[in-house]
C-alpha cells in the first residue's frame, strides 16, 4: 500500500522556483566575491581610493577619484587580477575596467592631544637621590618624560590605581593585577595583617611594586573584618569586648594605611578608617580609642 507524504503532495512549481532562486543566489554570491575581497587585494592604501561597484561576466568594474588615478591603476590591473584570482581560488576575474567616480576621500584620522608640559616639580622629587651631575640631566629628562605622560593621562579622566597610584584606565591597573596573583604577595599581606610594621621590610623581596600589592590586599581584608565587627558591634548593643577587638583591629588598619607605628596613632587618625567602623569608634565607648 502507497502511503502518502503527511504533508501532502509536493508543488513541483514550488520546488524549481526554490532550486533556481538558490541557483541565483549563488550567482549572485559568487560576483560579490570579487568586491568583497577587492580591500584584500589590493591593500588599504589602494582601497581608500578605489570603490568596486560591479560585476559583469569576468569583468571587474572599479571606480576611482579621477583620470590619473584611472590611468595609473589600469596599468597595474594584471597584478590586482592575479591576487584577486589567487584568493578566490579559480580565474573568476579576467579583467578589471577602471573609471572616475564618486569615491568618498578617507577620514581625517583623529587627532590625540598634545601632550602637557612636564611637572618639573615632581620630575625632580623622582631624581633627587642622583648625584653624579651628568647622569641626573638624563634622568630629569626622562622623568620629565613621565610626568608629562602622567599629567595626560589624568587629563584624559584616568584615576589613579589604588595600588601603585598611577593614573589608569584600569582599577587596578593591568600591571598591578598581575603582581596582585603573586603567591608572594600573597603570602606577605597575610603576615602584615599579624605585623603592619613590617611593611617597610616587603620592598628588600618583593620591590615597590609587591610591597604596595601586599599592603593593598592586607588592607581590604582588614576593611572587611572591620565592617563585620562594627556591625556585630551594633548587635551586641556595644558589648566592651567587641569594641575593644574593634579598636585593636582598627590600630592595625591605621597603622599599615597611615605606615606609622601603633604607638604614634592620634584620635584623629580615626578618619582614616572604613565609615562603618569609624562611626562606631567615635561614638559612645569608641571616641576614647584613639590612641
Amino acid at each position: 500500500m502507497t502511503r502518502r507524504r503527511a504533508g501532502g503532495p509536493l508543488d513541483m512549481s514550488k520546488l524549481m522556483g526554490a532550486t533556481l532562486g538558490t541557483a541565483k543566489l549563488a550567482r549572485g554570491v559568487e560576483k560579490a566575491r570579487a568586491i568583497l575581497l577587492w580591500p584584500h587585494a589590493v591593500g588599504p592604501e589602494i582601497a581608500r581610493l578605489t570603490k568596486p561597484r560591479s560585476q559583469q561576466g569576468s569583468t571587474l568594474f572599479v571606480e576611482v577619484r579621477d583620470s590619473a588615478a584611472a590611468h595609473h591603476l589600469t596599468m597595474q590591473r594584471h597584478h590586482f587580477i592575479k591576487r584577486l584570482n589567487e584568493l578566490m581560488n579559480d580565474r573568476n576575474v579576467t579583467e578589471i575596467r577602471f573609471s572616475v567616480g564618486t569615491v568618498k576621500p578617507p577620514p581625517d584620522a583623529p587627532r590625540s592631544a598634545p601632550l602637557p608640559a612636564p611637572d618639573r616639580a615632581r620630575a625632580r622629587k623622582l631624581v633627587q637621590d642622583v648625584q653624579d651631575p651628568e647622569l641626573k640631566q638624563v634622568a630629569l629628562r626622562a622623568a620629565e618624560a613621565i610626568t608629562r605622560a602622567r599629567k595626560w593621562r589624568e587629563e584624559q579622566g584616568w584615576r589613579a590605581c589604588p595600588v601603585c597610584h598611577e593614573p589608569s584606565q584600569e582599577q587596578p591597573c593591568k600591571a598591578c593585577l598581575r603582581t596582585l596573583e603573586d603567591p608572594n604577595v600573597k603570602r606577605a599581606a597575610r603576615s602584615l595583617i599579624r605585623t603592619p610594621e613590617n611593611l617597610p621590610h616587603v620592598a628588600d623581596t618583593l620591590g615597590d611594586s609587591g610591597r604596595n600589592a601586599a599592603k593593598y590586599l592586607a588592607l581590604a581584608q582588614l576593611a572587611d573584618q572591620l565592617d563585620l565587627l562594627a556591625v556585630e558591634c551594633v548587635r551586641g548593643g556595644g558589648a566592651a569586648e567587641y569594641v575593644d577587638f574593634l579598636r585593636i583591629q582598627a590600630r592595625v588598619y591605621l597603622c599599615l594605611h597611615l605606615e606609622k607605628p601603633i604607638s604614634a596613632l592620634r584620635k584623629s587618625d580615626l578618619q582614616h578608617l572604613p565609615e562603618k567602623p569609624r562611626q562606631v569608634l567615635t561614638a559612645g565607648r569608641g571616641e576614647q580609642s584613639g590612641q
